[in-house]
């Protein structure tokens, strides 16, 4: 009998063992994307950030609310040693970024090198780095759009990376974790209408997976951006400049490019 309980244990603990491999596995190893243009056509979109690539990218300065808009100053953006720099003007709503000229048609998968040390206890102001895509042809607050957030709000000491999207006219959460700083990559993959998004560090082999969400299978941009406000904010003070970098954004795969701008 005792043989048979330990056998019993030992298959159950193996089960478990056997489902979280394959959780991990699902986690780690993005889904891969059928019928993808060539690597010899994607390569004219990536982009090392060596220059502005005119070509490719709009500068990005939409603001949210009127007050933002009445002591707003554009960040510095500036190629330095290969790598796109932002850096949010100080005294000011300041903000920064690049949304590219052409739309993702089916399914992509996307990523790209990002860095951003806080400032923390900084007062008067926030912190946000963020990658999006967003659904093309639709009105602001009517259009489907999926965030990676690196943020630190107000005089806070903590920072966090939040996976979020605006979806069908509202708001979905996912999952968030704490962070200090960051160095490593962003991505944003999208099969069907699941989108889901995925980090790792620099250095790190496996990828985490974030969150998924049902989104739009339509036509999406994407974009990235660098500011010292949360949307909501209406007064600031920003007596510290935000710097972060961004490096190798890549087209993994994507099914069709529309080059509507270029």
């Amino acid at each position: 009998m005792p043989d048979k309980i330990a056998g019993f244990i030992t298959v159950l603990l193996l089960l478990a063992l056997f489902i979280a491999l394959q959780s991990c596995a699902t986690d780690q190893a993005p889904l891969q994307i059928e019928n993808s243009l060539p690597q010899s056509k994607l390569a004219y979109y990536n982009d090392s950030f060596e220059k502005m690539r005119e070509d490719l990218w709009d500068r990005d300065g939409y603001l949210y609310r009127d007050k933002q808009l009445q002591n707003f100053k554009l960040a510095d953006m500036q190629f330095e040693s290969g790598k796109l720099i932002i850096r949010t003007k100080t005294g000011n709503f300041s903000k920064g970024g690049l949304g590219a000229k052409y739309v993702f048609r089916g399914d992509f998968d996307l990523q790209i090198d990002c860095r951003i040390d806080f400032i923390k206890g900084a007062s008067g102001m926030d912190h946000v780095l963020s990658i999006l895509v967003t659904e093309k042809n639709r009105k602001i607050g009517k259009a489907d759009v999926v965030f990676i957030y690196l943020g630190m709000k107000d005089g806070s000491h903590q920072g966090w990376l939040d996976s979020r999207g605006f979806l069908n006219g509202r708001w979905i959460k996912g999952r968030s974790e704490k962070m200090e700083n960051f160095d490593g990559t962003l991505r944003i993959l999208r099969k069907g209408s699941i989108i889901s998004t995925f980090y790792k560090k620099k250095g790190e082999s496996a990828w985490n997976k974030f969150h998924t969400f049902q989104a739009t299978a339509n036509d999406m941009i994407f974009g990235f951006q660098v500011r010292n406000f949360m949307a909501s904010r209406t007064s600031i003070e920003a007596n510290h400049s935000i710097t972060a970098e961004f490096d190798n954004f890549i087209i993994n795969a994507a099914q069709a490019i529309i080059e509507e701008d270029i």
